[in-house]
């Protein structure tokens, strides 16, 4: 069933695209007004929300920026290189 895909090699078309990189984050609900200013941080260096508190952006510095400064109130923070496998 699965033999000619899995004996077919194709070139993949994602290996000249930019890194991008991912922003993971939960902040302490008491600190609601804190997550509305990192999400317009976010906005304003071009990330794009993936879901609510997940976001994506090429600019590696300014999520690592932002991520200390949620690390800073309490919260919690990962930034995460995105390799897509397959599309």
């Amino acid at each position: 069933m699965f033999k000619g895909v899995i004996e077919r090699k194709e070139k993949f078309s994602n290996f000249n695209q930019k890194t991008e990189f991912l922003l993971a984050f939960d902040i302490p609900t008491p600190e609601r007004y804190f997550k509305k200013k990192i999400n317009l941080l976010l906005k304003s260096c071009g990330a794009k929300m993936v879901q609510r508190s997940l976001w994506k952006s090429d600019n590696l510095k300014e999520l690592i920026r932002i991520a200390i400064l949620i690390k800073n109130v309490g919260g919690k923070a990962r930034v995460l290189e995105e390799k897509l496998i397959f599309e």
